[in-house]
């Protein structure tokens, strides 16, 4: 009896040390994410400091998340992300008005892609084993339904967005919910896709208020935003962010 108290009791101090250590994990991305939100913020108008101190935050991530995946999620992010934000400038979707445009972009461009999407995957990993670790044998129902009815929410949010906005643009959306969809295999995906979904348009909110660039078929036009912005945002996270599982040592 008090072998099994004793260890029922390493087990408790074992599990609330893990949960602390993914607390502290998760304040410091968002320490991290605000980071590029103030770099953005307060030196867009000058595309060289811009880019400076983006390649610094990138760095920086690279050597506390030494890992191979975290390197290919950037790389992909550019990769996927630079090339879409020039054709839908080139297609009217939105303009840039800030100094420093390449392509109709902003030179610093890329490295937002590859700053954020290297935090919503560290992001959604501290998430992810935090929700494992606070999960008791007999909270599994529990979670299992959860993560259910995120992904059903998730859905009927897609459903509608594609009905409502644009045909050309609802087509472009199915094209990239198709590979989502394939890729789409576990509880990590809901959370990134809220994680991007919510963190991304958070951001663009804030940078739009400034006033360097602008939607031209916002549906919330008291915003500014497309309703389909957070799709957007949750559909390139998912597929980005299986890119990198690949390269996962422990894929969870």
């Amino acid at each position: 009896m008090g072998t099994d108290c004793g260890a029922e009791g390493k087990g408790g101090t074992l599990k609330r040390g893990k949960i602390r250590s993914n607390v502290l994990e998760i304040l410091i991305d968002s320490a991290m994410c605000l980071y590029v939100v103030a770099v953005v913020v307060f030196s867009w108008r000058q595309p060289i400091l811009t880019s400076l101190l983006l390649g610094f935050g990138l760095l920086t991530q690279l050597l506390v998340w030494r890992e191979k995946s975290q390197a290919v999620m950037m790389i992909a992010a550019v990769l996927l992300g630079t090339p879409s934000e020039i054709v839908c400038v080139k297609y009217g979707v939105w303009s840039y008005h800030a100094p420093g445009l390449i392509f109709g972009i902003p030179m610093w461009i890329p490295l937002v892609w590859a700053y954020l999407f290297g935090l919503f995957r560290v992001m959604t990993l501290h998430l992810y084993r935090m929700i494992r670790v606070m999960s008791s044998e007999r909270q599994n129902l529990i979670k299992k339904v959860g993560f259910w009815g995120l992904r059903l929410v998730i859905l009927l949010y897609s459903a509608v967005t594609v009905s409502l906005i644009k045909r050309s643009i609802a087509l472009t959306y199915t094209i990239f919910l198709i590979p989502a969809v394939i890729f789409w295999r576990g509880d990590r995906d809901v959370i990134i896709f809220i994680v991007g979904g919510i963190s991304g348009t958070l951001g663009e909110l804030i940078c739009m208020k400034l006033g360097f660039w602008h939607y031209h078929y916002p549906l919330l036009k008291s915003m500014g935003l497309p309703l389909s912005l957070p799709l957007a945002w949750g559909l390139s996270s998912v597929i980005i962010g299986r890119i990198a599982m690949i390269w996962e040592k422990d894929k969870d």
